[in-house]
């Protein structure tokens, strides 16, 4: 759909700023393509206040009364009604980065509104996947399912704003057209390359870096780990962290919420990063890749697009510790090369994220004035 070529203003939105994360590192990126756009989200963490200039920045009032709280998922009802409220109808172009709300906002007929969707919403759609193995209590797991089919419906109804649809992977792109019966171009988040050198080093850790959600399921590689006896390196926390440290061995590691400098030595170091669960994406993994380093991960999701088999990393296909230990044995007994590696991870740097981006709103119509 090609808008009004004279297009002037933008706006980016993206659904909060909290710890570092994949969504979050996409929202940053098109701040600095569209630096001139205001970014409105709902919260803001203070920590991004170095990518992106805070008086940019316009957030709901709840940020006013609880700060960048950790508790931001207890506010879930709230943010489909504030999302579909946001008016930007004075705005030419909005770019939403989306992976539950911001795609929902209100656009004028002559707004260009693009939306990069990470995934349709997983409280709607994927909600088992989400509470499974949890340790969510009862209450809040009642009253995540009695919103379920409420948030269905809504998220059916707002996927028909936004003018054009770019997905994160081949496999939200299928997300997409099953769940809103919509097609999608697929764009892949950004990598900066630049920052990780190759490395050749290895301490011999296993190594995975993500927010400690059920659907994640760093439990598989915990119980891997305890099975082979593998030192294992988790990096990150969320509300899972209690359970997973429990069933932990002695040769796990819990490094917590990392410095970047820390994590880039990390990913320098370790033998092989691990992708337990299903991923819309996964920029670590391709992280890890841009040092070097192996990747086994479980084949579905964005894994399938940034992992090549045999060259890049190995895969497992049943979700159990069984077959991601043997997965893990079998990257043991290969021999990878770490240029080719690194090569392949080159073709997700950032620099050709903006590339793409660039290309794909001029050509439905946004101003050549409003980019960086």
């Amino acid at each position: 759909m090609t808008k009004d070529q004279g297009a002037r203003t933008s706006a980016v939105v993206q659904d909060w700023f909290f710890t570092p994360g994949g969504s979050e590192r996409c929202a940053v990126e098109f701040a600095r393509l569209l630096p001139e756009a205001p970014v409105y989200t709902s919260f803001f963490d203070p920590a991004y206040s170095a990518d992106i200039d805070p008086s940019r920045v316009h957030t709901w009032p709840l940020q006013r009364l609880f700060g960048s709280t950790r508790h931001y998922r207890s506010f879930l009802p709230l943010y489909p009604i504030w999302f579909s409220s946001l008016d930007l109808r004075r705005y030419d172009l909005v770019l939403t980065d989306s992976s539950a709300f911001a795609y929902a906002v209100r656009t004028g007929m002559r707004t260009l509104h693009v939306s990069y969707v990470h995934t349709p919403m997983r409280y709607a759609w994927d909600l088992d996947g989400y509470l499974g193995g949890s340790s969510l209590g009862s209450a809040a797991r009642l009253a995540a399912t009695g919103l379920r089919p409420w948030l269905q419906r809504w998220d059916r109804a707002m996927s028909r704003r936004p003018d054009v649809v770019v997905a994160n992977s081949t496999g939200i792109r299928e997300r997409v057209r099953r769940l809103w019966d919509r097609d999608a171009e697929v764009i892949h988040p950004p990598v900066d390359t630049s920052e990780i050198g190759i490395s050749h080093r290895d301490d011999g850790f296993l190594l995975v870096a993500a927010r400690m959600l059920a659907y994640r399921r760093l439990d598989l590689v915990i119980d891997a780990a305890n099975r082979l006896k593998l030192d294992l390196v988790v990096v990150g926390r969320g509300p899972e962290e209690t359970r997973l440290r429990a069933m932990a061995g002695p040769t796990v590691r819990f490094a917590g919420t990392v410095e970047r400098p820390r994590l880039l030595d990390l990913f320098q170091r370790c033998h092989a990063y691990v992708v337990p669960g299903e991923e819309d994406f996964g920029i670590a993994p391709v992280e890890a890749m841009a040092a070097g380093k192996p990747v086994v991960a479980f084949r579905a999701g964005g894994a399938l697009d940034s992992v090549v088999e045999g060259v890049t990393g190995v895969f497992f296909t049943r979700p159990d510790a069984a077959d991601l230990a043997q997965a893990i044995e079998e990257a043991e007994a290969r021999t990878f090369d770490a240029d080719a590696i690194r090569a392949h991870a080159m073709t997700f740097d950032t620099v050709l994220f903006h590339e793409r981006w660039r290309e794909l709103l001029l050509r439905h119509g946004a101003s050549s004035d409003l980019l960086a």
